[in-house]
């Protein structure tokens, strides 16, 4: 059983918005080597949603980086800001798995291929979200590099607006989307390396 003492909360870090930091962050965290952290943001960031949610951000990708010495401050970076343009994906509300060579996965609630697509936010077609690969810089400090792995497309058996996701020992990634598929209620998906 637990101690009989009270959980004190402590605030590790508080997100400042569009348009130069995340906010909204709904997912759970991903424990990296060293203790960092990485998370998603539903909104803010630097990205522009091409005339959604104007001035909100489409969400980020960060990381937290514990402090050397107890109390002291932890460190934020942004390290990808979405954009939902050229195919890219928008408003992450699951967090991140962590692959092979500290690259990350992740999914996009909306973004990715917008041709004849059945999703829409706010009245403006978006996509139905996309499955992401995040690869670390080749050198410290340097920029993440991020990867379209599926685009969906909530047609002809495709799913649309994708949770979160889970990495097989085989590198496979698996995910649920709640909508799309074969009855319009969904599927589980697998995308092979």
């Amino acid at each position: 059983m637990g101690g009989s003492g009270v959980w004190t909360p402590a605030a590790t870090y508080a997100f400042g918005g569009w348009p130069s930091d995340g906010c909204e962050s709904l997912a759970p965290l991903t424990e990296g080597p060293g203790g960092v952290l990485y998370g998603t943001t539903s909104a803010g960031g630097s990205g522009n949603c091409e005339g959604v949610l104007a001035n909100r951000g489409c969400g980020t990708v960060f990381e937290l980086t514990p402090p050397a010495a107890p109390g002291a401050a932890w460190t934020e970076i942004v390290i990808y800001n979405f954009t939902t343009g050229n195919g890219d994906g928008a408003f992450p509300v699951t967090g991140v798995v962590l692959g092979k060579n500290g690259v990350l996965y992740g999914t996009t609630g909306y973004g990715g291929v917008t041709s004849g697509s059945p999703c829409s936010l706010i009245g403006v077609v978006v996509g139905c979200g996309t499955v992401y690969e995040l690869t670390p810089p080749t050198s410290p400090g340097g920029p993440w590099t991020e990867t379209i792995l599926h685009s969906f497309t909530g047609q002809n058996g495709d799913g649309a607006i994708p949770g979160p996701l889970t990495v097989g020992p085989d590198g496979v990634l698996y995910g649920p989307t709640s909508g799309g598929g074969t009855a319009g209620k969904g599927t589980i998906f697998a995308l092979e390396p």
